[in-house]
C-alpha cells in the first residue's frame, strides 16, 4: 500500500517537476536536441552520452523540434542529481548492509558521502532555481563546485583495490553526467 502511494506520488510530481524546467529565457538559443548535443560537446563520448540522456528524459529528438537551450540544461541537471541520488544510495547501502567492506572501503564510502554533499546541494539548485529562474550570475561557479566535489570521491577511489568495488564506475559516471551538464550549461553564455 505504502509503495503504491509512493509511485502514485512520483507520478504526479515528475512531470509536474519537468513542466516547471521549461522555462523560455531570454537571449537563450533555440535548437533542436541533437543540435545542443553537436553544440556542447567535444568528444564522441560525451556526445553519445547527450544523446542517450536526451532520450532517456523523452526530448523530441526530431530535426524540427526545437527548445530553448534551458531547457536541455534543466534535463542535463536532472539527470545528473538522479544518478548522484543513486550512486549515494548505493553507498550509504554498502555501509549499512555490508559488512565485509573493508576499513579501507568503508572510509572511502563515508569520505564520498560527504564528497557527495556538496554537490547534490549545488545541482539541485542549478535543477530547481537557477536554471528555472533565468539567473545565470554564478552558474559557472556552481556546475564547477559540482564536478570538484565529485572527482574528489572519484580521487578517494583511485587505489588498485578501490577501483575495482561498484561505487567506482557510479563515480565515474556521475562526474560525466556533471560535465555533461556544464557544457549544456555553457550553451546558455555562462
Amino acid at each position: 500500500m505504502a509503495m503504491e502511494k509512493i509511485i502514485l506520488l512520483l507520478a504526479v510530481l515528475v512531470p509536474i517537476r519537468m513542466a516547471a524546467a521549461r522555462t523560455d529565457c531570454p537571449n537563450v538559443s533555440l535548437l533542436g536536441a541533437v543540435a545542443a548535443c553537436q553544440k556542447a560537446c567535444g568528444t564522441k563520448l560525451m556526445y553519445n552520452l547527450c544523446i542517450r540522456m536526451m532520450r532517456q528524459g523523452h526530448a523530441d529528438m526530431s530535426p524540427s523540434h526545437k527548445e530553448r537551450a534551458t531547457a536541455y540544461a534543466i534535463l542535463a541537471a536532472h539527470s545528473a542529481a538522479n544518478s548522484f541520488d543513486d550512486t549515494k544510495l548505493a553507498a550509504s547501502n554498502q555501509l549499512s548492509h555490508n559488512s565485509s567492506l573493508s576499513g579501507q572501503q568503508r572510509d572511502a564510502y563515508e569520505g564520498c558521502m560527504n564528497d557527495y554533499a556538496p554537490a547534490d546541494s549545488s545541482i539541485d539548485r542549478i535543477a530547481d532555481e537557477t536554471l528555472p529562474s533565468c539567473r545565470f550570475t554564478g552558474l559557472a561557479d556552481e556546475y564547477t563546485r559540482v564536478i570538484t566535489s565529485v572527482e574528489k570521491c572519484r580521487d578517494r577511489l583511485l587505489t588498485p583495490t578501490l577501483v575495482k568495488t561498484p561505487l567506482y564506475p557510479m563515480v565515474v559516471a556521475d562526474r560525466n553526467k556533471a560535465v555533461l551538464a556544464n557544457m549544456l550549461g555553457k550553451l546558455l553564455g555562462i
